[in-house]
């Protein structure tokens, strides 16, 4: 995989996840349901307390399996 296309891989992941909020399950307590707002990171559903938390998720739960991933494709394909 060339550097323009890793980094375009890497951007993309990265822009997927933020430090926000969300709903552990639906509805809401506020629907009288189960679910409460939490804060973390939505589209890996984990809660995250701080922006340090945060970062640490990245390096250590997001970009290892990207790079997991973007590596087993590039073997399977006969990339670099």
């Amino acid at each position: 995989m060339k550097k323009p296309e890793l980094l375009r891989a890497l951007q993309q992941e990265l822009r997927r996840h933020d430090f926000s909020t969300f709903l552990t399950e639906t509805p809401s307590v506020a629907n009288n349901g189960p679910g409460v707002v939490v804060p973390g990171c939505p589209a890996c559903r984990k809660r995250l307390f701080t922006m340090a938390n945060f970062m640490d998720h990245l390096a250590d739960d997001v970009l290892p399996g990207l790079v997991e991933k973007l590596s087993t494709e590039a073997q399977r394909f006969g990339g670099e």
